[in-house]
């Protein structure tokens, strides 16, 4: 079997997933820079939904052992979903993005490894998969408000109060920013101005990063000084798009996010980053003075300051509270929106949105992945 076929078998098994891989130059190599071809091979057999070891090794007629062995070993590469549930350790194949612009940044290796591939991620990302990737209504993350920066709190639901998420968590992470560590491990891009250790995970995804050597376990009172200092730096946080099982929140910077560096420097594919949040910027003129610090901070360019009068452009406002936490005369706040966000309700259902807005049968998908 020709190495470019277990590529691209490879390619064609993940596009049968929840994220398309759009045809591109950089698309093969990229694939022969991540996996060997023997990887490869393993990899294209292997269902996206969880499974036992016993159950794949019976599937595929290996040996339990010597197949459990190479499971392991694959999910400390980030190339394995490892999951160790109250009866047993089950396992899948993630999603492309998990992939390549995630899982290879966490740990943050300055190696030759992610110095030859990040150039080849950053180019793949803007010329071919930020179009399919971001290019539909159901986004991977979605902002969440900073903490006391909506004027009344009556209305806000539970997966909207980001200490309330931090609550309902049991088990914290923090990680290196894949998106910045893939900025600073490319010659031909400026470094990320940020710290890099600002990437959050919890609970399940938690334990499987710490257990890979992928990043390391926090405390509550430590994700809460990592989100302090990520609001004070201007960053957004963006987080899991569902409403229940939140697993993830990202510190997010313009210069780096694959959400919110598409939507500033790359036109057209979307007019905003993640899904933005049920709220939007208010602003009391009165206390306005016009000083600009909220144009200044604004990571989507939703402000202007034209004739000592900021200027607002609701259609890219996330709701970020970026403006309101930064605003030193108090001056802004935010409001419930209008029209109510669509969020998903659990991982399933925003699979099955990722699969349908792609053209896929969700029904169909999960059967053959079952």
């Amino acid at each position: 079997m020709s190495n470019n076929k277990v590529y691209n078998d490879l390619i064609d098994h993940l596009r049968n997933w929840i994220f398309g891989l759009p045809e591109s130059k950089y698309l093969l190599p990229l694939f022969e820079l991540r996996f060997t071809p023997e990887e490869a091979e393993f990899l294209s057999k292997i269902p996206f939904l969880p499974h036992t070891a016993e159950d794949l090794s019976d599937r595929l007629e290996t040996p339990v052992v010597e197949f459990t062995k190479k499971l392991d070993d694959l999910a400390q590469k980030g190339m394995i979903f490892r999951v160790e549930g109250r009866s047993a350790i089950r396992y899948s194949l993630p999603d492309s993005l998990f992939l390549f612009y995630r899982s290879i940044g966490w740990a943050g290796l300055d190696d030759e490894f992610n110095r030859e591939i990040s150039p080849l991620l950053n180019q793949y990302y803007i010329e071919a998969y930020a179009k399919d990737y971001l290019g539909h209504p159901t986004q991977g993350l979605r902002t969440i408000p900073i903490n006391e920066t909506i004027q009344d709190t009556r209305k806000v639901m539970p997966y909207e109060d980001i200490l309330k998420v931090i609550d309902h968590v049991e088990y914290y992470t923090v990680s290196t920013c894949p998106c910045s560590h893939r900025h600073n491990t490319d010659t031909d891009i400026e470094n990320c101005k940020y710290d890099t250790l600002k990437c959050l995970h919890f609970d399940r995804l938690g334990r499987y990063i710490v257990q890979n050597g992928l990043g390391k376990e926090i405390t509550k009172e430590e994700t809460l000084k990592i989100l302090k200092k990520a609001a004070d730096a201007g960053l957004v946080h963006g987080i899991s798009t569902t409403k229940e099982r939140i697993d993830t929140i990202c510190n997010c910077c313009t210069c780096c996010c694959l959400f919110l560096e598409s939507a500033v420097k790359m036109p057209g594919i979307i007019p905003r980053g993640h899904q933005p949040s049920n709220y939007i910027r208010e602003i009391d003129e009165e206390k306005c003075v016009a000083c600009g610090f909220c144009v200044t901070f604004c990571p989507m360019k939703a402000l202007e300051l034209n004739d000592k009068k900021v200027v607002f452009d609701p259609e890219r406002c996330l709701g970020c509270g970026v403006c309101v936490h930064k605003c030193p005369q108090e001056a802004c706040y935010l409001i419930h929106r209008d029209e109510e966000q669509d969020f998903p309700k659990d991982p399933r259902e925003q699979s099955s949105r990722f699969l349908r807005e792609r053209g896929h049968d969700p029904l169909e998908i999960f059967k053959k992945n079952s």
